[in-house]
């Protein structure tokens, strides 16, 4: 299992185009109920609009036959999509009846642009874990973002705006989730919420960290 905490970025030639992506936020889950199912989110950091279908991902063990593709979304540049990892929409397995995983994303966090899912390609451990990314098929994954054990339980997800880090609450957007029902570490009601900031993407720590201009502004999209 990965124990180092890493974050990197790559450039790939896509026909003509030349596209930048960051992977800005991981979700491992937590003990007892997870409130939604693991997910990460990626940004595009290039100048050039960006279809995410093209994209495969994998986790901790890199393989072109493992890797699964993500839903499309044609993203702008400084845009993000987050992908919950599930083999179909209705992979929803905690004590509460969704239609689907991502209205049961949306419970949690409210409604969020450009939510997807995989199409299998792992499952995140709270033990550490990464997400990578490819380009070219699923042929190598250099795009990858990783964690160390020590992100379990936080009540956080990990954000990836330069080394890895507990969202915290307030800083580069992190806000609370609507609660939810966990009866292992949720309070005397078994309810819990979380720190994150799906959907929201710190311009400034952003470029600074890529050294690029092309995210001006932060986006929330609620």
């Amino acid at each position: 299992m990965i124990r180092s905490a890493i974050v990197a970025s790559f450039v790939a030639l896509a026909g003509t185009t030349v596209a930048q992506v960051q992977i800005t936020e991981i979700y491992p889950g937590i003990t007892g109920e997870d409130g939604t199912n693991d997910w990460f989110e990626i940004t595009n950091t290039s100048g050039a609009n960006l279809d995410t279908g093209t994209l495969f991902w994998d986790d901790d063990d890199p393989d072109q036959a493992d890797g699964a593709t993500l839903d499309s979304f044609m993203l702008a540049p400084g845009e993000s999509a987050i992908f919950l990892i599930a083999d179909n929409l209705g992979d929803v397995t905690d004590d509460v009846n969704f239609s689907n995983v991502i209205t049961e994303f949306e419970s949690v966090w409210g409604a969020i642009a450009n939510v997807g899912i995989t199409n299998g390609g792992g499952n995140l451990s709270q033990n550490g874990d990464s997400v990578n990314i490819s380009f070219d098929g699923g042929l190598t994954f250099p795009v990858n973002a990783a964690f160390g054990s020590g992100f379990a339980n936080t009540g956080a997800t990990i954000e990836f705006f330069g080394s890895p880090a507990d969202s915290v609450l307030g800083v580069n957007g992190a806000f609370e989730s609507l609660p939810f029902f966990n009866d292992n570490i949720g309070d005397a009601n078994d309810q819990y919420t979380l720190i994150g900031s799906p959907g929201i993407v710190p311009a400034p720590a952003s470029a600074a960290l890529l050294g690029l201009g092309g995210l001006a502004a932060a986006r929330r999209r609620r």
